[in-house]
Parts: structure tokens; C-alpha cells; sequence
């Protein structure tokens, strides 16, 4: 990943949705990428009883099709609004509205564009990433392998501390090791932090792999941090507060759902305790 050249926001109108879209124009401002915007529109026709070969059947299927395209018309004024209260002029791209589900629209948009991010804002009672749950999706991430960035609650992102978090259980996916370099490149000073868990381990056993991990990246400007903590969140909210970080990298597992850090999951906890942007791309 050389650079961020296509953002992709889907938007549903809420305040969620708006954290996204400031967050994509701060980062598309950053990296010169384009901010795409995605607003799924499943059509639920109300359907009137006709005879087969009816004129009428031929009327009804007009009709339907005449509402679709105002309702459509209608949602692309809202979307065109939103995108000039909230995105500079220069960052504006395309506007996609798919007729229909999240859940399987995602992955036929995603088959047809290329994109780099995918920003979706969230609440920490109800998220428009909770869409984003289910086979369809689970089968969308491991084809495209594109990372996700949550924004829980939008204030300015300051990208020169950047916390990634590792247990050394598992490489991290590739795309984070070119998060932290392209990062770097741009000022960032990236924090790596592993959580014993067990407290049994001490610096001097695990700060080999972490610089070993580190120097395989080829990054310069880092920092390692070592926490004992019996809850690896604590420990990972622990140095969040201490170095204050702009933005916090991590990975989920294949093997489950990519959204199960909104199920239960290290991820999901980390975002609850903290409005610090975390960006998860599988493994």
C-alpha cells in the first residue's frame, strides 16, 4: 500500500455516517485519495394482485419502477448535500446507490470499484457496522481484503502517535505493515504494544520478537511497549492513555466473522472504552 487512493463511506443519513464522512475528508486531505460514498437502497415494492398476462401486471411493473427511480433521485439530493457540507471540493468521488441489502450489495459494489479503506462511523450502542454481520460480509472481507476503519466519535485525527496492538500469536496482515510504513512516511511515530496476559513473561523475553517483528517492517521512527495486565484490554487502554494515539491498528481472525469484535472480542472492547479510530483488517 503505497498510498490511500480510494476511501469508500457508506452513509445512512445518521450522525454515525457524518463522523465518517469528516473522518474520510481529514484522511483523503492527508494522502490525496478520493472519498467514494456507498447508500444501499433495498426496494420493497407493494405488490398488487394480477392476472397473468394482465395489462395491468405491465402498468404495476411501471409504476414500480417510476417510484424507485424518484426515490432514488431523492436520496442522491440528500447524499450530494451531505458530501458538500463535510467534503472538500477536490476529495469528491463517485456516489454509488445500490437497490439493495448491505449485506450483499457490498459485495457486488466491491467486485466492480477499487478501494483501498473502507470508513464507517459507529456508536457505541448501535452502529451502522452492525450491518455488516452474516455470511455475505464474512465472504466480502476474506475476497477483498480491505481494512475497516471505525470511527466511534469524529474529532480532528492527529496521526503522529499510532498504536498497533500484537500478541505475536499470528503475523499481522500484511496491509497493517504497510499502514505503519505508509504512516511513517508521514510523520507517525508507531507504537507497538504486546499484553502478557499471563504474567509470567518479562521484558527480556519478549522484547526479541517485538524488535525482531519491528526491524522485519523496516520502520525507524517506533516505539515497544510491554504490559503485564491480566486483561490484554486494559493493557492496551493503559497505553492509550499514556501516549494519547491518533489512531489504533488491529486484526481479527478468518476463522469467525469478520465483525465478531462487535461480538465480544478484543476490538470491540477496545472501541467502547475509547473514541480513538480503530482500523481491523483480517488475518
Amino acid at each position: 500500500m503505497k498510498n490511500i487512493k480510494n476511501l469508500l463511506v457508506p452513509i445512512d443519513f445518521t450522525e454515525e455516517s457524518v463522523a465518517g464522512l469528516k473522518a474520510a475528508n481529514q484522511f483523503a486531505t492527508k494522502f490525496k485519495s478520493q472519498v467514494h460514498v456507498v447508500h444501499f437502497l433495498p426496494y420493497h415494492p407493494v405488490v398488487t394482485p394480477v392476472y397473468p398476462g394482465d395489462a395491468s401486471m405491465i402498468v404495476n411493473s411501471a409504476v414500480q419502477e417510476q417510484q424507485m427511480e424518484r426515490e432514488k433521485s431523492h436520496v442522491l439530493k440528500k447524499i450530494k448535500t451531505e458530501m458538500d457540507l463535510y467534503l472538500s471540493e477536490g476529495l469528491r468521488g463517485r456516489i454509488y446507490i445500490v437497490s439493495d441489502t448491505l449485506n450483499s450489495g457490498m459485495n457486488d459494489l466491491l467486485d466492480d470499484i477499487e478501494i483501498d479503506l473502507i470508513i464507517s462511523g459507529t456508536s457505541r450502542d448501535n452502529n451502522l457496522l452492525e450491518k455488516f454481520s452474516g455470511n455475505n460480509t464474512e465472504k466480502m472481507i476474506r475476497k477483498s481484503g480491505i481494512p475497516v476503519l471505525a470511527i466511534s466519535n469524529y474529532a480532528d485525527i492527529n496521526l503522529n502517535n499510532v498504536l498497533i496492538a500484537t500478541d505475536l500469536s499470528t503475523e499481522l496482515p500484511g496491509r497493517l505493515y504497510d499502514m505503519c510504513r505508509l504512516l511513517e512516511n508521514h510523520g507517525a511515530t508507531i507504537h507497538f504494544v504486546n499484553v502478557d496476559t499471563t504474567q509470567l513473561l518479562n521484558e527480556a523475553d519478549t522484547l526479541p520478537k517485538m524488535t525482531a517483528l519491528v526491524k522485519s517492517i523496516g520502520l525507524r521512527n517506533y516505539r515497544i511497549h510491554i504490559v503485564s495486565n491480566k486483561a490484554e484490554v486494559n493493557g492496551i487502554l493503559n497505553i492509550v492513555d499514556q501516549i494519547h494515539p491518533g489512531l489504533i491498528l488491529m486484526k481479527t481472525y478468518q476463522k469467525s466473522n469478520f465483525w465478531t469484535f462487535f461480538e465480544g472480542s478484543l476490538a470491540e472492547k477496545v472501541i467502547k472504552e475509547t473514541d480513538v479510530p480503530v482500523l481491523v483488517e483480517q488475518v
